[in-house]
């Protein structure tokens, strides 16, 4: 009898799966339920998990990639391609509410974090619910109802833009990333929505349009308030950048405005104090 019954759970998942239909999201599972395991990349837009998190149903769990999932380090934040991740490395993954009811169940994620050191404790993916201040800070809740002790000391950064951010920019319905400790009190948050409620239209400041930020092939534009792009020289925070007039991008090393020769430093911005400048064996300068 127990034999039958597996042969026909197995046939009415293959029905379902063939049909595309998905476990009905109930009201607790309106926000990505966090899952955690050994990863396994089955092609450039699918990874399998061996889920260990009693969060979900354990055992594999197939991940449907998009350009919309962003697989982050778990440490800085910053963006990895999927071939930094190896078989069998450890990851965690925030999963949607729909999951098909196919073996294994597939389902999408707006978050993996990945290159999680020994010991570590995982930052916490939140779209936050208030916000509230303290005596000592503030008090963060998430729509999940997890809550934070953020001092005015922790930093926050917007993802991938120079955009300043204060801890007040933090909205109800902003997603983020907050590293904390054991107790939940917040060291470091990184903002996906810094632009409060709306589109990326609104973005203004400095936007990354390619490459990886902190890196050299990193490519910086700069979007005034108006929503157009700076061209030429640009003053911002007491520096001095100089954007390409044609493309906007920031440029860096040495360049030639009206006749002058300027030094750009690895950061955009304008070299103005005493420097030298060695040259290698093929006569390139640094």
């Amino acid at each position: 009898m127990k034999k039958r019954y597996q042969l026909l759970a197995c046939f009415c998942a293959a029905i379902l799966a063939a049909t595309g239909s998905t476990f009905p999201a109930s009201a607790s599972q309106l926000s990505p339920t966090r899952i955690w395991g050994p990863v396994t990349k089955e092609s450039d837009s699918r990874l399998t998990i061996d889920n260990h998190s009693s969060s979900s149903s354990s055992g594999d769990i197939v991940i449907n990639l998009s350009e919309e999932t962003k697989i982050l380090d778990a440490v800085s934040g910053m963006p990895l391609s999927l071939d930094q991740i190896s078989d069998g490395e450890s990851v965690y993954a925030y999963v949607g509410p729909a999951m098909t009811m196919s073996l294994p169940p597939q389902t999408s994620s707006p978050v993996i974090l990945a290159r999680i050191p020994a010991d570590f404790k995982v930052p916490d993916y939140i779209e936050v619910a208030s916000m509230e201040k303290n005596g000592s800070g503030y008090t963060l809740t998430s729509v999940d109802g997890l809550t934070f002790q953020v001092p005015d000391t922790c930093s926050i950064t917007p993802y991938l833009t120079r955009n300043m951010l204060v801890l007040e920019n933090l909205y109800p319905g902003a997603h983020c990333l907050v590293w904390s400790d054991a107790s939940n009190t917040a060291s470091k948050i990184m903002m996906f929505q810094p632009y409060a409620p709306g589109s990326q239209e609104n973005q203004s400041g400095w936007i990354l349009t390619s490459g990886t930020a902190g890196t050299s092939d990193a490519e910086w534009t700069y979007k005034n308030a108006d929503g157009s792009l700076a061209y030429g020289w640009l003053q911002d925070n007491g520096k001095w950048y100089y954007l390409n007039p044609e493309t906007g991008i920031m440029e860096r090393g040495f360049i030639q405005v009206d006749g002058k020769t300027y030094y750009m430093t690895a950061d955009g911005s304008m070299l103005t104090s005493a420097h030298t400048f060695t040259p290698d064996s093929t006569g390139a300068f640094y």
